[in-house]
């Protein structure tokens, strides 16, 4: 028996059934423990023992969305191959077909929310790519899953009660709540938090339909939108170039200035069109550094990001509007040549930061408004444009600035891990 088991485990795994591995039944074990302590919490926060039984009694351990979950590449996109991917031909196509299909329901979203059709179809495309792809998952087992040993697992829990109490008032199946493997829902990627707030019955057939309305769907893209801040006929932004004697200063989100001082600055739109609303408030957005594009972006830009926090996902919504409608992008060049970051060497950007007196935020590997902040006071600090960028030249730059006799912190530094991980790159590089 002893040897005819483990072939048959082998027989499973190329017939294409999942075998899980000894960790993970044990974790199956532990999981379906961690369920009766959670179901204490379900019934005391509403959730009845039915409705629980029928959601969360059968479902296992994902071993899955862990892996998913505690993924992380070894080098980071940089903003131009995020849009390039995005941005595709065959997606603007499809996109202007659908803008021309469905105009009366774009018309009357337009109407009642005061968002662009143009921004509503960009998210849909980027969250599902307009339905063809929101993910496999069953919400509820992800959830489940994330919550019992996932790296945000008081947030997952949460969610995972929302999706229970969603179930039971509004008489949802729970095999229908299919997403991603986070827990994001349907064509528009809501967490149930963000259903319970924002989706709409549009289509006013008593359901809330996020996996195959049209009408509820885009209608409650529009609605999350709007409720989170949208300003009727404001543009997210505009292109624009600045004057070789641009004070550097002004790179700040602290920085908030009508067009008219932008203008009155030297700030120009690349396209030599005027400026369309002068009274209208922006800051500068920088993305890829003083050789790639520059933006002038306002408060609707930011209502982007309440969707998704990324400032690469916020531009290419934007970008992608633009290609929707006149089809105009942007018309300065991405630095192409510049190499994407490793995590490791991100890290070492923002521990140098830390070491020199700036705040980057938590040494993650991840360039957030923090980290963009602390590069542009250093670079300033030394005479340099405080464009916020980071890449392999600001790395050297910050690796020569300091010597072990201007702080007792390098040696530290150092001997970090990430440090010696970009070591060994540049190593093999060379």
């Amino acid at each position: 028996m002893g040897c005819i088991f483990p072939g048959f485990l082998l027989s499973l795994f190329l017939l294409g059934f999942p075998v899980l591995s000894s960790a993970d039944l044990g974790m199956d074990k532990d999981f379906e423990e961690w369920k009766q302590d959670f179901k204490k919490e379900a019934l005391l926060y509403g959730i009845t023992e039915e409705n629980f039984q029928k959601a969360l009694a059968s479902l296992k351990y994902d071993p899955e969305v862990i892996k998913l979950d505690a993924d992380q590449p070894e080098f980071t996109r940089n903003i131009w191959d995020y849009i390039d991917n995005a941005t595709s031909k065959r997606r603007i196509k499809k996109g202007r077909r659908l803008l021309k299909k469905h105009k009366k329901l774009f018309d009357s979203l337009e109407e009642e929310f005061g968002v662009q059709r143009e921004i509503i179809l960009s998210i849909w495309a980027m969250e599902s790519d307009f339905g063809r792809n929101y993910g496999k998952k069953n919400v509820l087992r992800s959830l489940a899953t994330l919550a019992y040993h996932g790296k945000r697992a008081e947030f997952a829990k949460e969610e995972l009660l929302i999706a229970l109490s969603m179930i039971q008032q509004q008489k949802l199946s729970p095999e229908k709540l299919v997403g991603s493997w986070a827990g994001a829902m349907g064509q528009a990627q809501f967490m149930p938090s963000s259903y319970v707030r924002y989706a709409l019955d549009y289509n006013k057939d008593g359901k809330k339909d996020l996996w195959k309305s049209l009408p509820d769907i885009l209608a409650s893209i529009a609605n999350y939108l709007s409720k989170s801040g949208w300003r009727r006929g404001e543009h997210w932004g505009v292109e624009v170039k600045l004057p070789k004697d641009f004070d550097w200063r002004l790179n700040s989100s602290a920085y908030e200035l009508r067009f008219f001082q932008w203008k009155l600055l030297g700030v120009e739109r690349v396209n030599g069109k005027p400026f369309e609303n002068l009274q209208r408030i922006a800051t500068l957005f920088i993305p890829a550094g003083r050789f790639g594009p520059v933006f002038l972006v306002t408060h609707n830009f930011n209502v982007i990001k309440s969707y998704n926090k990324s400032s690469s996902y916020a531009m290419t919504v934007a970008l992608l509007s633009e290609l929707f409608g006149d089809g105009e992008t942007n018309q300065i060049a991405w630095p192409r040549d510049d190499k994407a970051l490793s995590r490791a060497q991100i890290k070492e950007i923002q521990l140098r930061l830390a070491v020199a007196g700036h705040d980057p935020g938590e040494a993650d590997g991840k360039i957030g408004s923090k980290t963009r902040e602390a590069i542009r006071t250093w670079q300033l600090e030394h005479d340099l444009p405080g464009d916020g960028y980071a890449n392999l030249e600001l790395l050297e730059l910050l690796r020569a600035s300091y010597s072990e006799k201007q702080t007792e912190n390098t040696e530290d530094i150092e001997n970090t891990e990430a440090v010696e991980e970009n070591r060994k790159i540049l190593e093999t590089a060379q």
